[in-house]
């Protein structure tokens, strides 16, 4: 089986001394060129610039300084609460797919990567620190789709902006957001200095593929209570305009953050991923 991974590139220069495929400030055996420098202060005869060194009235002798590719640092944020459950291959699943996806494209890029699941809490057994050999990633990964967090939410968001590095973190939020907007605007707040790329999974069997007629339990996704309702076609149609409008308020919201939204409604498409960053996030 073929490892699946998608491109993506950050628009920042990093600051990790790891080599790696992204811009950086980090002197180096790389090919952009950052200027001169003499000899003394950056002793490297390999980089001798003669033309530069003849030029010179004070005889001093000059060498070029490039910028190697360094790495910068991923995390994958991933909702665990209760409505993350919904669908009979639950997002959980999705979310655990597409998290290994983001680790096998990381690995690719030579970039360390974390983990952190949430719920209403954030729990210690749900952190996998920055690493270049992530192996409690992986397996933190393999757990999610077996989590089963019937009563819990998800006030654990306002806590993640406490487990990121100081550097400038390109972080994949794995979620439905079924949450209120006032928490993720707190989050995004709290994380401006870093890049999100927010991993909307929704499922259609939650608004669209509603029988037309009869008896059903529908499961409030924000506070999780279970109501059994006699769906007519009036109230099907709320339901579906209230969709809309949530998919409008996010996206409106995200967007203001520089942050624009990536939805999943059925299968995760890696080159979907691919393109855009290509449209989003130019090198």
């Amino acid at each position: 089986m073929s490892v699946e991974f998608f491109n993506y590139h950050i628009n920042w220069k990093s600051k990790a001394i790891h080599p790696g495929r992204h811009k950086s400030d980090q002197r180096g055996m790389g090919i952009e060129f950052a200027g001169h420098s003499n000899l003394l202060d950056y002793p490297d005869p390999r980089r001798i610039d003669l033309r530069m060194t003849m030029r010179d009235p004070m005889d001093q002798i000059y060498v070029r300084i490039f910028n190697q590719r360094s790495a910068t640092p991923i995390m994958i944020f991933n909702d665990l609460s209760a409505s993350m459950s919904f669908g009979q291959a639950s997002k959980l699943e999705r979310a655990a797919e597409i998290a290994k996806i983001i680790k096998n494209s990381a690995y690719q890029n030579s970039d360390a990567i974390g983990l952190v699941g949430f719920h209403d809490t954030v729990d210690d057994q749900w952190v996998a620190p920055l690493s270049y050999r992530p192996y409690l990633t992986e397996s933190l990964i393999n757990k999610i789709a077996l989590e089963k967090n019937k009563n819990k939410g998800s006030k654990g968001i306002l806590k993640l902006h406490q487990y990121l590095p100081k550097d400038h973190t390109l972080i994949f939020f794995i979620s439905d957001f079924h949450m209120p907007i006032e928490e993720i605007t707190v989050f995004l707040n709290n994380t401006r200095k870093h890049t999100i790329v927010p991993v909307i999974l929704w499922d259609k069997d939650e608004y669209s593929n509603l029988p037309k007629f009869g008896i059903t339990t529908f499961t409030d996704p924000e506070t999780l209570e279970e109501r059994t309702i006699l769906l007519r076609k009036k109230l099907i149609k709320n339901i579906i305009t209230e969709f809309n409008q949530r998919k409008n308020q996010l996206t409106k919201l995200f967007n203001s953050f520089d942050a624009p939204p990536f939805f999943v409604e059925s299968e995760f498409n890696p080159d979907d991923m691919t393109h855009y960053f290509n449209e989003y996030y130019h090198a």
